[in-house]
């Protein structure tokens, strides 16, 4: 959905910015007179919000797994969009936003981080072939509706976000179609339908969105020719047949990779071209996934993928598969990690606009994630809605023939990206 070019200027009432209008009149877009901050790539504030990222990955990746299903989500996405609903919150709809995000920085210094995060792999992208990461936000309002001057500069200072007007009030549905139309576009189409059908209604005055699409070739890549059919082990024991991508050393001396051996699973890093963006897989022992995973916390997470060491390994064997989440909704999630105040009719949201008061009427989240020989594919996309108040020794080897869990992580920063978990790698949704 293109922009046409700035057709003028114009004052709404307080709220000062330029406007765009779109092809066929869709929508109008308005963005802050306000440069958006520049933040250097070693500001301790970025290494700071991105412990929180991680934190935070690993909290709601214990609210939404379900049975023996695969998983699949991006805290980063979900941390952004939810960050730019926090920049309007005030009290305890602030204070309860923050802890559920886990976030350490006060003030606007978590959105510094998260902008300065933002621009530095924006920075590594730009430098490095066969890499693509974008991360757009986006913010839709009701046409009528009045936003803080304050807060939209906030908006443009650290998430680099305009506005765009639609009518929620008379055009619901129409307003939804383009709002995923805008996310299945800045997602390659790999995410479709975030807002499913009866989520914008006549009430909806504020979507705050946020998409990211990643895409990279592997340093050290998969030989096409190597892959072959086997059996991989479900959580409950039965097993199905996936191919399997394999690495082998070309000498007596294996495969140089990052990998440690711990008390109860192995670790393995696969680092993507320019090396600073990574996955790393967690491979518990066989029949110990369950426990593995009920006892992680963020801090063995982190003692288990900071403690990796090249290693030499004679074989490297992990499934291809390709999953797609449905649209989640994480109301539930974020109430469980005590985020209560911000859906009631008691939020104060005052930060946004003095017109209304608000309150988050939904949240709904998507990702995708494809695995192959060559790279990696990975989309997701986050949206708030706003509506009124009312073992024993062997040669270092890594086969992923069971459940594992993984992660897609910025090395520079250490923030999780992507996080999942694959049960069986031939369910694709």
């Amino acid at each position: 959905m293109s922009l046409k070019k700035l057709t003028g200027l114009i004052f709404l009432g307080l709220i000062t910015g330029c406007i765009q209008n779109t092809e066929e009149q869709k929508f109008w877009f308005k963005s802050s007179f306000v440069e958006r901050d520049v933040v250097p790539s070693n500001d301790p504030r970025i290494t700071e919000g991105a412990k929180s990222i991680n934190k935070f990955a690993l909290k709601m990746y214990k609210q939404i797994i379900e049975d023996d299903k695969n998983i699949f989500f991006s805290p980063y996405s979900i941390t952004t969009a939810l960050a730019m609903t926090n920049a309007g919150a005030v009290g305890i709809t602030d204070t309860e936003m923050r802890n559920a995000l886990q976030v350490t920085l006060p003030g606007s210094d978590f959105y510094a981080a998260l902008n300065g995060l933002d621009q530095s792999l924006a920075e590594h992208t730009r430098a490095t072939q066969n890499l693509q990461l974008n991360v757009v936000n986006s913010i839709w309002q009701q046409k009528d509706l009045m936003l803080n001057v304050s807060y939209l500069d906030l908006l443009a200072r650290h998430f680099d976000a305009g506005v765009n007007f639609l009518d929620f009030r008379s055009q619901p549905e129409q307003s939804r179609i383009i709002i995923n139309d805008w996310v299945q576009e800045q997602t390659n189409d790999r995410i479709k339908d975030l807002l499913p059908a009866g989520t914008i209604t006549i009430e909806t005055k504020l979507v705050l969105t946020n998409a990211i699409y990643f895409l990279a070739d592997w340093l050290l890549q998969f030989n096409t020719n190597k892959t072959r059919n086997q059996q991989f082990q479900k959580i409950d024991k039965s097993v199905v047949t996936v191919p399997m991508m394999k690495l082998e050393g070309k000498n007596s001396e294996g495969i140089k990779l990052l990998y440690k051996r711990a008390a109860d699973s192995r670790v393995l890093e696969l680092p993507y071209r320019g090396e600073r963006i990574v996955m790393d897989l967690i491979l518990p022992d066989s029949g110990r996934f369950s426990a593995f995973e009920s006892a992680l916390t963020e801090e063995t997470l982190s003692t288990l993928i900071n403690g990796i060491d090249s290693t030499a390994l004679d074989n490297v064997q992990i499934p291809k598969f390709e999953f797609s989440t449905p649209s989640i909704s994480l109301v539930k999630a974020f109430v469980n990690l005590g985020m209560v105040d911000p859906f009631t009719d008691g939020a104060n949201f005052s930060g946004m606009t003095s017109q209304i008061s608000l309150k988050i009427g939904d949240i709904y989240h998507k990702a995708f994630i494809k695995v192959d020989e060559a790279g990696t594919e990975a989309a997701a996309a986050t949206a708030v809605i706003m509506v009124p108040t009312s073992a024993e020794y062997s040669p270092p080897r890594f086969v992923a023939d069971r459940p594992f869990i993984y992660l897609i992580k910025d090395k520079f920063s250490g923030a999780i990206l992507f996080m999942g978990r694959v049960t069986d790698p031939t369910v694709k949704q």
